[in-house]
C-alpha cells in the first residue's frame, strides 16, 4: 500500500486497538527501517506511539535537527531508559481523535522521515 493510501487503514487500526482484542495490541506502520508504531487497550483512551530515533536509523534516514524538533513540537521526548525512540501518548476515545491521529502519523512519515507519498508502507495490526 502507498503511504498517500494509508490513512483510512491507519485509522481503522487505532479504531481497533481501543476496542478489540487484549492488553497486548500493537499497530506498526513502516517503510523500511522507519516505523512509527502504537500500544493500545479495550477500554482505554489513549494509545501509547513510538517513532523510530535517530540511533537506530542507517546514515542516510537519519532525521535533521529540525526534523527532530518537528516531532518534538508534535509532542514527542526521546525516551529514557528502556524505551530509546521517540514516544508519546495520545487520547483516543473518539472517531475524529482517532481519524487525527491517523492524519497525523502519514504527516510524521512524509514530514519528519521524508517517506515520499507514492512509497510503499507495510501496516502490521496485531490484536491479543
Amino acid at each position: 500500500m502507498k503511504l498517500k493510501d494509508a490513512e483510512e487503514e491507519i485509522y481503522s487500526g487505532l479504531l481497533d486497538l481501543t476496542r478489540e482484542g487484549g492488553p497486548g495490541n500493537f499497530m506498526v506502520i513502516s517503510a523500511g527501517d522507519i516505523y512509527v508504531q502504537f500500544a493500545g487497550s479495550p477500554g482505554s483512551p489513549q494509545v501509547v506511539c513510538e517513532s523510530i530515533a535517530n540511533e537506530y536509523l542507517p546514515k542516510q534516514l537519519k532525521m535533521s535537527a529540525a526534523a527532530v524538533k518537528k516531532l518534538k513540537k508534535f509532542g514527542f521526548k526521546l525516551g529514557g531508559n528502556d524505551i530509546k525512540n521517540f514516544s508519546h501518548t495520545f487520547p483516543l476515545s473518539t472517531e475524529d481523535e482517532a481519524r487525527k491521529l491517523a492524519g497525523l502519523t502519514t504527516r510524521i512519515l512524509e514530514e519528519i522521515y521524508a517517506v515520499e507519498p507514492a512509497a510503499e508502507v507495510q501496516i502490521e495490526l496485531s490484536i491479543e
